[in-house]
């Protein structure tokens, strides 16, 4: 998961479920907000980077590492929105020149990715870094700590930690997160400033159509499995409905003999089928029939025994279906 050190919160742990892709993005907009947003779900995070109410930047990054930027981007976090019913929100301000820089590193490339700290000769990879006179970003974290040293032509530009809202010198935050046990790095090459796109995504991106076209197919697939459900559960109400058919004849079979079939067939035709067994009063006015029936072939004893065993079949069905 792609985590940030956190700048000076606007907004922390907004639950996603109760908002809307457009209504943030205008109210950052709307508020020319400068500084990034965060959409944290169970196994993706996108970052959202806006400069005086621009969106500069989205990255999208999923459990398995893949990246999406730019149109995709939004278009897979508001599929996220709209599809996983949990998730937080976090807003940062953050001061133009560091937003620049996080802009940077959202387009820069990944050199090396989550490497274990302890396993890594650091001296080496930043004598690296200054002769290849690199611009470019060192990400150093935990599962909760986040810090971030910004490079330009291979000499340490400022430092990022929670709670900054704009570059820092102090490196203090930092060494402290790098010997916190399990700390890894992220290192990125990143372009200049003046090599970014100064694009702005809402100027190009038709947002609300996005969102939109996100809920409707959602909501056809949400129909589509309950189309489905109601199929198998009607073909399971079928199958144990004409079980129950079946063990109401053998049962009628049992005392009045083979003429039971024909007596259990007619009630069924005369009532459209077998569903009726299920109502009360229609599984009641069937016992009857059949009791009337009964009583021209077999004795009054046979008969309650029948009926019975006749309720009780029905009774077992209908609490299994």
């Amino acid at each position: 998961m792609f985590l940030l050190p956190k700048g000076s919160p606007l907004f922390e742990n907004l639950a996603v479920s109760k908002l809307k892709l457009p209504d943030v993005l205008a109210k950052l907009t709307n508020g020319a907000f400068t500084g990034y947003a965060s959409f944290v779900f169970q196994s993706s995070t996108a970052i959202l980077v806006f400069e005086a109410g621009k969106l500069v930047s989205v990255l999208v990054e999923g459990e398995n590492g893949k990246r999406q930027a730019g149109f995709e981007a939004l278009s897979a976090l508001a599929e996220l929105m709209v599809t996983t019913g949990s998730g937080t929100l976090n807003v940062y301000k953050l001061s133009k020149d560091l937003t620049m820089c996080i802009h940077a590193l959202l387009e820069g490339e990944m050199l090396y990715k989550a490497q274990e700290l302890n396993l890594i000769d650091i001296k080496t990879l930043l004598e690296k870094v200054k002769q290849d006179q690199m611009n470019g970003c060192l990400r150093i974290y935990t599962d909760d700590h986040s810090a971030m040293i910004f490079y330009k032509g291979g000499n340490p530009l400022g430092f990022f930690h929670d709670g900054s809202s704009d570059i820092e010198t102090s490196s203090s935050e930092s060494q402290k997160i790098a010997g916190l046990p399990g700390a890894k790095i992220d290192l990125f090459s990143t372009q200049s400033a003046e090599e970014l796109m100064g694009t702005d995504l809402l100027e190009v991106a038709n947002v609300q159509k996005i969102w939109e076209t996100c809920i409707s197919i959602h909501n056809s697939e949400i129909e589509k499995a309950n189309l489905k459900r109601q199929d198998r559960d009607n073909k399971l109400v079928s199958q144990n409905l004409a079980e129950l058919e079946e063990q109401v004849k053998l049962i009628v079979v049992e005392y009045v003999g083979k003429l039971g079939f024909g007596i259990v067939d007619k009630e069924i035709s005369e009532n459209g089928g077998n569903t009726f067994l299920l109502d009360v009063e229609g599984a009641e006015k069937f016992i009857k029939n059949i009791e009337r029936a009964a009583k021209l072939l077999v004795s009054g004893s046979s008969i309650k025994l029948m009926k019975e065993k006749l309720s009780s079949a029905i009774s077992v069905a209908k609490s299994e279906i």
